[in-house]
C-alpha cells in the first residue's frame, strides 16, 4: 500500500467517525478526479488556498456562463462585465468553501494529513 493510499485510508475512517455527511468528504469532484490518478486530499485535510483556488476555477466560469445565457445576455450586460462577475463569484464561493472546510476540521478536531 502506497503512503498516500494508507493515508487516504486514515482519513476516510477518521471521517467517518464524524457526523460529517459522506458526500462532504468524499464529493463526486473528488471521486473523478482519483479515478483520473489524481492523488487528491479529502478536502478536510487540504490546505487552505487549494480549496479556495480549486472551487473558484470550477466554480466562477460554470456560474458565469449559465448566467449569461439564463439573464445577463438579455440584459445587456457587456462581457467584460459578465466576466467580472464571475470571478469574484468564483473567488467569493471558493474562499467561503476553504472557511467552511477550515471550521468543520477544527471542529471535529481532525488530524493533520501529514499526521495520518
Amino acid at each position: 500500500m502506497t503512503e498516500y493510499a494508507r493515508r487516504f485510508a486514515a482519513a476516510m475512517a477518521e471521517l467517518e467517525a464524524t457526523k460529517i455527511w459522506r458526500s462532504n468528504y468524499n464529493p463526486p469532484m473528488m471521486k473523478l478526479q482519483r479515478r483520473l490518478g489524481w492523488k487528491m486530499r479529502p478536502p478536510h485535510y487540504a490546505r487552505f488556498w487549494r480549496i479556495a483556488v480549486g472551487y473558484a476555477l470550477w466554480f466562477g466560469p460554470v456560474w458565469g456562463v449559465l448566467m449569461w445565457f439564463a439573464s445577463w445576455r438579455g440584459q445587456g450586460f457587456s462581457l467584460l462585465s459578465a466576466v467580472g462577475a464571475s470571478a469574484v463569484a468564483g473567488i467569493l464561493f471558493g474562499v467561503l468553501m476553504a472557511a467552511y472546510y477550515a471550521r468543520a476540521r477544527r471542529r471535529h478536531k481532525l488530524s493533520k494529513w501529514e499526521d495520518l
